[in-house]
């Protein structure tokens, strides 16, 4: 219930940090300057130690693991200025609404328990959840240019990826589900002798699905237990199995309709393949936009001192 909010406490604990390298240490303290923001050393080292998840940062590849932290933190905080120069800013309304649905997940107390062991104050806490949606609305406007990919794309990408499309072979079945193989077996011979399985359904089953009449719906293998499939994906349509026993119970299936594996059609992954498409186009476009704002951006970085910086 706790790790929810975990993650963006680690980051309020940075921010706080932050915020005293920015005004409380002498200028040979600070490391990286991006824009208006400096970052001092403790501030720095914080921000590397949650970037890369606590792990110490250490052994053969220490120096490139650290190169890549500095340019997630140099990029994050290239966002913040970008957005105070255009200004660009997260509503009350917003800020509130994303605050509501993080704390509906958690009872009062879980939250303030949060809090107390990330060592942070609410403040300090609701400030990083403003930078972070503040972070989401200026690459979601920078991106909102990129334009939709066309039919002719769309279908390319399904010839070129056709086996990512495969259909299962799929069923649609009805069960009775008892507690005791005695009772299963009394409507077993019912059901032989003519009854309709989905009133006795309706009527004894214990499943969820007993007020549908028994009907489960379509299911693929492996979206079921084995101790389900193993039966039913040997039986036909209009096929009743014998007593199963399984871990739920005892049942009595009925197999409905089935398909046969296969591929998907067009139409029916074309949404699927528009996301997908949208999302690649998207990560192009962010990824050259990051670097147009940099090559624009003052950053300063004293190299000597950062090489010094070692992370525990």
């Amino acid at each position: 219930m706790i790790h929810g909010i975990y993650c963006l406490l680690c980051w309020s604990l940075t921010l706080s940090a932050i915020g005293c390298g920015l005004f409380d240490h002498e200028p040979d303290d600070v490391i990286i300057e991006i824009g208006s923001i400096s970052l001092t050393r403790d501030a720095l080292k914080k921000e590397m130690e949650f970037m890369g998840g606590g792990m110490p940062v250490s052994g053969n590849h220490a120096e490139e693991i650290k190169t890549r932290l500095i340019r997630l933190i140099i990029d994050y905080y290239l966002i913040i200025e970008y957005a105070k120069e255009n200004g660009i800013s997260v509503s009350e309304t917003a800020f509130q609404k994303n605050l509501k649905e993080i704390k509906k997940e958690y009872t009062e107390n879980d939250f303030r328990e949060t809090l107390l062991k990330g060592y942070i104050d609410l403040e300090s806490w609701e400030d990083r959840l403003r930078n972070q949606l503040l972070v989401s609305k200026v690459i979601e406007q920078a991106s909102e240019g990129v334009a939709l990919p066309g039919y002719k794309e769309i279908q390319r990408y399904f010839l070129e990826n056709r086996n990512d499309f495969r259909s299962p072979g799929m069923l649609r079945f009805r069960q009775i589900v008892c507690k005791s193989k005695k009772e299963a077996a009394e409507l077993s011979e019912r059901l032989r002798a003519g009854e309709d399985m989905g009133e006795l359904a309706g009527k004894y089953s214990i499943a969820p699905e007993a007020g549908n009449n028994g009907e489960v719906g379509w299911v693929a293998r492996g979206d079921l237990d084995d101790s389900m499939e193993s039966v039913l994906f040997l039986m036909q349509p209009g096929e009743i199995s014998p007593v199963v026993k399984t871990a739920f119970g005892y049942h009595l299936f009925e197999v409905m309709a089935r398909r046969p594996a296969g591929f998907k059609d067009l139409p029916q992954v074309m949404d699927e393949i528009e996301t997908t498409l949208l999302r690649q186009r998207r990560e192009v476009f962010h990824k050259k936009w990051l670097e147009k704002l940099r090559s624009e951006s003052k950053v300063k970085i004293n190299k000597k001192m950062l090489a010094e910086l070692e992370l525990s």
